[in-house]
């Protein structure tokens, strides 16, 4: 029987519904809708926070199951029985062997002490949860070795001869090969969105002093090139290119690449600062930086990088893209290329320290590089589209475009869409917030084009609308903005709280009128400052809403999933 049946027949037996459950649960409803449909499969903190509601709600039947007995037949129904330890381990040492990976490599990749993956694959030590240290070395190896001639290896000796089509497939074979399914945990996107959620671009700015900074004019002396080695110089080497690009008088745009790991240079406190430091000033410069992210790594690593450029994105002058294709993992490249000066660089996989940076200003080494990034950039894709106020025309089109070629979208929000609601509760608002005349006038007709819209809207459209109410208690703290940020409005426009009230009230009978339009409340608070609109399969948005307005339409593939699989993060009050 699959999870989604099981579940079924707890909830039956329970007489509980989808919006009870959650409640009870502490998850969010359409979480447990993507479950009921085979959509998604929970991890195992929420089959531990149903089965604690849906043994609550059986206690007084008679000889029902109890909270562990309903846990372990949804955790077999989910992923099956958990491996065998003794039988896997000498079968990932095999694996291991065959690839000439060791236990040092093991431990840089995952973050695991040496010491520890030893005693785990000797046998003298049993990890935590060897469900996740076995997904962690598959996901690596997979990583590691999808782009070379040794997946046919590890094909071979999982006793397949087919072809895997990516690294995730790849990581699927030898997971159930060492007899592991896959446990598709939700991924952890929720501390990415909670940094943009907090971030103030205004705060920001004036901690840094940004009006203040001088863009220097002394002259920097740097001979035509010059090279260096070890990991020092190659952090020497980036805040030279950093200093020559910011002195030069050329206004061509950066563009910037690599695949080399950042854990060495981290380690340096200085170094983070200064680096930032120089960025800055090429954005004060008014320079506008291509920067093409390593993205072909586990999906936290890459939020965890993208969430230091939230900063940068917001400026507007920083368009981030990515390459499809995983780049092979025994070298690794380096490339930043401005109008008059260039940085190459250059190591072989897991040797970075005796790696090679060239910082170049001779003119035909320059362009030669020029024309290398460039190439680069075109095999590109964006990774995210920015839309500021300067381009709210454009967002506007392809907003509408979304709308129109889109059948599902899936709403993240503490405010129903504005065509929910009525024009007198609109101009109710607008009579106790300063809003001037034309303004008004600018969201009234947009009120009344997207009303108009909703009225003819086609019934194959499914729009759901996952609802996080601010309570009594928070109101006061955390007063609701009127929903238009796509029209990049000229001031915040506060509800009070009987007219959000109000508004919430008037979304649910527009849902009972409209059966493509439904709402689920979620009883925990999610973002204060951002919406989120999923289309499944096609993109995402986050709007910010808070000044400066500023909308993310995200395109990378990995991203949308793991949106797509986001339930709101729950805040112990």
């Amino acid at each position: 029987m699959s999870f989604s049946e099981s579940l079924k027949e707890y909830m039956q037996v329970a007489s509980l519904s989808v919006t009870r459950l959650a409640e009870m649960s502490g998850l969010s409803a359409s979480s447990i809708s993507r479950y009921l449909n085979d959509k998604q499969v929970p991890g195992e903190a929420a089959i531990l926070s149903m089965s604690k509601a849906l043994s609550s709600s059986l206690s007084d039947v008679e000889d029902g199951p109890n909270k562990d007995e309903i846990y372990s037949r949804l955790y077999k129904a989910a992923f099956g029985t958990e491996a065998d330890y003794d039988s896997c381990i000498p079968k990932l040492k095999e694996l291991l062997s065959a690839l000439r990976v060791g236990n040092n490599d093991l431990a840089r990749a995952l973050s695991y002490d040496a010491s520890y993956i030893s005693r785990i694959l000797s046998g003298s030590r049993k990890p935590s949860s060897l469900p996740q240290f076995l997904s962690d070395v598959s996901e690596y190896l997979a990583r590691r070795f999808h782009d070379t001639s040794r997946a046919t290896t590890i094909m071979n000796a999982v006793g397949l001869d087919s072809e895997a089509s990516d690294p995730e497939e790849l990581s699927d074979a030898i997971l159930s090969w060492l007899g592991q399914p896959r446990a598709k945990e939700t991924p952890q996107i929720a501390h990415f969105l909670g940094k943009l959620d907090e971030f103030d671009l205004n705060e920001f700015m004036a901690s840094i002093k940004f009006d203040e900074i001088k863009v220097p004019t002394m002259p920097f002396q740097l001979p035509g090139s010059k090279t260096y080695t070890g990991i020092s110089e190659m952090m020497q080497a980036e805040l030279d290119f950093l200093k020559f690009a910011v002195l030069s008088k050329s206004k061509e745009d950066v563009i910037l690449y690599s695949d080399m790991p950042l854990d060495e240079m981290s380690k340096d406190e200085e170094f983070p600062k200064k680096w930032m430091m120089g960025m800055a000033l090429l954005i004060r410069k008014g320079l506008s930086l291509q920067m093409i992210h390593d993205v072909h790594r586990p999906l936290n690593e890459m939020l965890l990088g993208l969430e230091g450029w939230i900063p940068m994105y917001m400026t507007g002058q920083v368009h981030p893209y990515y390459l499809p294709d995983q780049t092979n993992h025994h070298f690794m490249h380096f490339i930043r290329s401005a109008g008059t000066v260039a940085i190459s660089g250059e190591a072989i996989y897991g040797k970075q320290g005796s790696g090679r940076y060239i910082v170049t200003r001779n003119k035909d080494d320059v362009a030669y590089y020029r024309q290398r990034a460039k190439d680069l950039l075109h095999r590109a894709s964006p990774l995210m589209e920015f839309y500021r106020q300067e381009e709210s025309s454009k967002f506007r089109s392809e907003l509408k475009k979304l709308m129109k070629n889109n059948k599902s979208f899936h709403c993240l929000s503490n405010l129903p869409p504005l065509f929910t609601m009525s024009e007198e509760l609109l101009e109710e608002i607008f009579a106790h917030n300063e809003v001037s005349k034309q303004e008004q006038d600018r969201i009234k007709a947009y009120h009344r084009e997207n009303s108009a819209l909703a009225a003819r809207s086609n019934p194959d459209k499914q729009f759901f609308l996952e609802l996080s109410e601010v309570t009594h208690e928070d109101y006061e703290s955390y007063p609701a903005r009127l929903p238009v940020s796509e029209l990049f409005p000229e001031s915040d426009i506060r509800y009070s709280e009987d007219e959000y009230r109000r508004h919430i009230a008037e979304a649910r009978e527009f849902a009972d009128e409209n059966p493509w339009f439904s709402i689920a409340t979620n009883p925990m608070p999610t973002f204060r400052n951002i919406d989120i609109l999923i289309m499944p399969g096609e993109a995402v948005l986050v709007s910010k809403s808070n000044p400066p307005v500023i909308h993310f339409e995200i395109l990378h593939p990995r991203m949308i999933s793991a949106f797509e699989q986001f339930a709101p993060p729950i805040y112990e009050k």
